[in-house]
């Protein structure tokens, strides 16, 4: 029986390299022959092959899946962590009446009417004082937006009642651009805005552009409105030399609204289609009152159209995850990672004078021009409201980014999958690129493991790895489905219990509805962990905003655009300190430059209006009374309607708004304003029956002197008035206007008198002392009279 079944020369091989490696030399001797090279391999295979080694409970395999676990324990501990910070169980609370100065900056590109007034009233409308902040719109050119049948500067000048017959000289700044682009024109307006009983002040910057623009006149994105605002005030805090647009608005600012730009602590940014909720302003700055470290603050965006479609109704849930858990999560650590544009407050400067929106390394670095990275082009093109937060915690890393639960606002969110798309890839690449930057800072809160620099790498590596988790459930999901695979449970463990600590947070917050709304974003995983990711990162070059904003005459058409190549010199725009222009402007109206201005700019101070300017509207129902009788004015401020401004103070003054084309008439009962509270009524000497026969002129108070407003005025007998300043400066009376009545001053002269001082001066740097030497200079008062009425006028 011959049990030789291979062959000599194959047995000599195996003999011959014991414990080597024969494959070379079994092809070799095999060569073409495949046929016997089979049969022997499932000869050997046969007689001698066992079966593969079992490497499941060895060391190696063992480090991997404990390293796994510990990854997976990792991130469900975050999400623990932040299902812990959104439970916010205490109960809602009114705050206490602010009492700091707000700016509320808005700016506009193509929105509509309906959604710019519906942003514009919403914020006239918040509970907070109106004397105490001020609508600060940006309008980014003369675009008209798909849908309009004006420019959006002309729609929001019509909605805050400018007449179309008023216009501004436009005004040179150094904008954000590249060649010529560096040069930008821009107009100011001005005045009070009236809407359900409040009376707000406003300051509209609509840019305009160069002569020499042709294609979006004016429009350099909202980086650079947001760069002019801040720039602005940095110039102000500093005292720098300023811009011809940025000296007309410290007038606009400080001479006719009547309030000191360095008074403002809080800048408000909101988005020209949110409309934001009454308390939601108040809270937000007491905030900010109750932690000096917090810098920055941001509330909830609710979406205004949750259920206009399914595409409305897959984001509803995001929204509510992202800021209930993500970012209440972030600001237990005080760093909350992005303010949104649409809703976020910052502080200006802190309660010691140092600057910090307003900082010039803040500035630096977001106004860089020198775009040639992608990494930049995505900070800076894509995502500068994210950006800006980031520069915030990288120049100061001790201050906090807190988040604010109780303020909320209303925004519309994309109803079609090609806006969506093209929101969604600018933020998902601005995400990535501002966590790279934020990984680096070595100062964030906490240490190692259990630090925000650590949660923003673990974020980073889930942004980029997403289509990952959407094949990896999909391979879950076969696995439960083949009855032949060992399927481990601990995935599916950990999934249950992220979804379920997500579903506790409205559970326990009472937000039912946002149970149909998570199974309708559930439905949508797949869009949002693949489809967005992957076409967002295939575009990583892209650096346009798609469809979100459309301009009329671009839609479907091609343009040929020419390169820009040409330098622009700043230098060629000239600036100057405001403390220069304003004696300039003083001097051209014949007042002596060191007059009055240490207790208000708009007494007395200035008449002369300045060439090319333009004053905003009286609301209807407050500037009838005054209009008439002086038809050549055009101020517009809170002094010049009966309502008069107290900065830095608690005083409450009440004004009387009259009815549309009806005066009110001397002796009638004053009408009460929608401010409330202990309030000393400076028009009822003008309005109320007190008021003695030969002080009715006091019912038609002329405007205060300002440099917006007609050089010849008329007093309430149509005497006139004001063509020869210098000569009534030099008087005793200095610049008190001719219809003062003479003969002796009676207390009600003196009260009047004192509440315009007092409406006008910054009463953080003003005393008592120097009210009662203001007094006298203009009531032509002697000592002895003074030290007589001491009591009463402190009183």
């Amino acid at each position: 029986f011959n049990r030789q079944f291979l062959d000599s020369n194959v047995v000599t091989m195996f003999e011959e390299k014991r414990g080597q490696d024969i494959s070379e030399a079994w092809n070799t001797y095999f060569g073409s022959n495949s046929n016997m090279r089979n049969l022997h391999y499932q000869c050997l295979r046969g007689a001698f092959y066992v079966g593969k080694v079992d490497q499941r409970k060895s060391t190696r395999c063992y480090a991997a899946n404990y390293l796994l676990l510990a990854g997976s324990i990792a991130l469900v501990s975050i999400i623990f962590f932040k299902f812990l910070a959104a439970l916010q169980l205490s109960s809602r609370r009114e705050p206490e009446p602010g009492d700091r100065f707000v700016l509320m900056n808005v700016p506009c590109y193509t929105e509509g009417e309906d959604s710019l007034k519906s942003t514009i009233d919403s914020m006239a409308k918040t509970k907070y004082d109106d004397k105490r902040k001020l609508l600060f719109i940006v309008c980014d050119g003369m675009i008209m937006g798909s849908g309009n049948d004006r420019p959006t500067p002309r729609i929001v000048l019509d909605i805050l009642g400018v007449d179309r017959d008023q216009d501004s000289e436009a005004l040179s700044y150094i904008a954000l651009g590249e060649g010529s682009k560096e040069h930008n024109m821009a107009k100011v307006y001005s005045g009070l805005y009236e809407v359900s009983g409040h009376v707000v002040p406003y300051l509209v910057i609509a840019k305009c552009g160069t002569p020499q623009e042709r294609t979006r006149p004016g429009n350099r994105g909202k980086r650079d409105s947001q760069i002019m605002l801040m720039g602005f005030f940095n110039k102000v805090h500093f005292d720098l030399p300023m811009t011809p647009l940025e000296l007309e608005i410290y007038h606009q600012i400080k001479n006719v609204i009547g309030v000191s730009p360095a008074l403002y602590e809080y800048v408000l940014m909101i988005d020209a289609d949110t409309v934001v909720m009454p308390d939601s302003l108040n809270r937000m700055v007491r905030s900010m009152l109750h932690d000096v470290k917090i810098m920055g603050l941001c509330g909830e965006t609710r979406l205004a159209n949750a259920k206009s479609s399914w595409i409305t109704m897959m984001q509803v849930y995001e929204y509510f995850i992202s800021h209930h858990l993500t970012k209440a999560f972030e600001s237990l650590f005080g760093s909350v990672t992005c303010l949104p544009g649409c809703f976020c407050m910052y502080r200006i400067r802190s309660v010691d004078g140092r600057p910090l929106l307003i900082s010039k390394e803040v500035i630096a670095d977001y106004k860089e021009n020198n775009v040639d990275t992608l990494h930049k082009k995505n900070l800076l093109h894509l995502g500068e409201d994210r950006y800006l937060t980031t520069l915030m915690l990288k120049h100061y890393p001790y201050y906090k980014n807190k988040f604010n639960a109780e303020a909320q606002c209303m925004t519309n969110a994309p109803d079609s999958w090609k806006v969506l798309m093209s929101q969604r890839r600018r933020w998902i690449n601005s995400t990535v690129h501002n966590l790279f930057e934020l990984v680096f800072l070595p100062q964030m809160c906490g240490f190692c493991c259990f630090s925000m620099r650590f949660v923003v790498f673990i974020d980073l590596i889930s942004t980029i790895i997403m289509p990952a988790t959407l094949v990896y459930l999909a391979y879950l999901v076969y696995q439960l489905t083949n009855p032949d695979s060992n399927t481990s449970y601990i995935s599916l463990y950990l999934l249950a219990g992220i979804y379920g600590m997500q579903a506790l947070i409205f559970i326990l917050k009472r937000q039912w509805q946002h149970i149909g709304w998570m199974i309708v974003y559930l439905l949508a995983i797949p869009y949002f962990t693949f489809i967005l990711p992957v076409y967002s990162f295939w575009h990583f070059d892209d650096f346009s905003w798609g469809n979100t904003r459309m301009v009329v005459g671009e839609s479907g058409r091609k343009h040929m655009y020419v390169v820009d190549n040409e330098k622009f010199d700043t230098s060629t725009v000239p600036v100057r300190k405001w403390s220069d222009y304003e004696q300039e402007l003083m001097w051209d109206a014949g007042t002596p430059s060191q007059y009055g201005s240490d207790v208000g700019s708009r007494h007395g101070a200035l008449s002369q209006a300045r060439p090319g300017s333009a004053v905003g509207n009286y609301p209807k129902s407050m500037g009838n009374a005054f209009m008439p009788t002086y038809p050549t004015s055009n101020a517009s401020v809170y002094m010049d309607s009966g309502l008069t401004y107290a900065p830095g103070s608690n005083l409450t003054v009440r004004a009387h708004p009259m009815q549309p084309g009806h005066a009110t008439p001397v002796g009638s009962p004053p009408q009460q304003h929608a401010y409330s509270g202990d309030a000393y009524d400076v028009m009822s000497y003008a309005a109320g029956s007190p008021m003695q026969p030969e002080y009715a002129p006091f019912a038609h108070m002329p405007p205060a002197y300002d440099p917006r407003a007609s050089q010849i005025m008329h007093n309430a007998h149509g005497q006139a008035f004001g063509p020869n300043m210098a000569q009534r400066a030099a008087s005793p009376m200095g610049m008190l206007p001719d219809y003062f009545p003479q003969g002796p001053v009676t207390d009600e002269a003196i009260a009047v008198h004192v509440a315009s001082i007092i409406a006008t001066a910054d009463l953080m740097t003003t005393s008592k002392k120097q009210v009662r030497e203001q007094l006298a200079r203009d009531l032509n008062l002697s000592p002895d009279d003074v030290r007589a009425r001491h009591a009463f006028i402190n009183s």
